[in-house]
């Protein structure tokens, strides 16, 4: 009966914890004071665009993220399409069936978080963490056209955003962005905080202990 306790704890502690993992999903942050502590030590960088940059569908910001208008890309106006001007990102991005765009931006290492000025947001847009199936409409999680947005996952650090129309709305849609920071993933990231692991290593102490008393009575049957 104890042997069977013991491997029911630890299925249910190891199950648990790979539960808790696959339940991580993104959060939206709206206050730099909130966004600092989300992040926590991690190494946070900078960018205020005080680079003109553009003329590129595929452009490099002086921090390294690296923005990119995918899709049709006819129309293109290099300034306020996708490019950095006055001290700040501008970019615009299609809905509809014909004239579908988007922006993706790619940062130079992974991160856990990233938040940033908006200003003059015309029209619903969305961000999404490639991949993460989570979207967010960023307008709608400020409250309004200018505000501070953000994105913040630990579990699961990224390195693409994509931006676009909410639902493939039949518009074009603008944005302006300022004081760009993201933070740097940790070099342990992938690897589960220490409660987590405490509670795995829980789980397997449960199997091994049972696996010892198993042991000692089969022998103890064998005399």
């Amino acid at each position: 009966m104890k042997d069977t306790k013991s491997l029911v704890a630890g299925l249910m502690l190891v199950l648990g914890l790979t539960a808790g993992m696959a339940q991580a999903a993104p959060i939206t942050v709206t206050d730099l004071d909130a966004f600092s502590s989300a992040v926590g030590g991690a190494a946070v960088t900078l960018d205020s665009f005080d680079t003109s940059n553009f003329g590129e569908t595929s452009i490099t910001f002086e921090s390294g993220v690296v923005s990119t208008r995918v899709g049709v890309n006819s129309g293109f106006t290099p300034v306020i399409d996708n490019g950095v001007s006055a001290s700040r990102y501008r970019g615009t991005v299609h809905g509809g069936r014909f004239d579908l765009a988007e922006l993706v931006w790619t940062f130079p290492v992974p991160v856990v978080g990233f938040i940033a000025d908006f200003t003059d947001i015309l029209f619903p847009i969305e961000v999404t963490i490639s991949g993460s199936g989570e979207v967010f409409d960023i307008a709608d999680v400020m409250g309004g056209r200018n505000g501070l947005f953000g994105l913040f996952d630990d579990m699961a650090p990224f390195t693409e955003i994509r931006f676009s129309m909410l639902d493939g709305l039949p518009a074009r849609g603008s944005l302006s962005i300022d004081n760009l920071r993201f933070a740097a993933a940790p070099g342990a990231a992938a690897v589960p905080e220490p409660g987590s692991l405490a509670l795995f290593g829980a789980g397997l102490a449960g199997f091994a202990l049972a696996g010892r008393r198993r042991r000692k009575m089969n022998g103890r049957s064998g005399f």
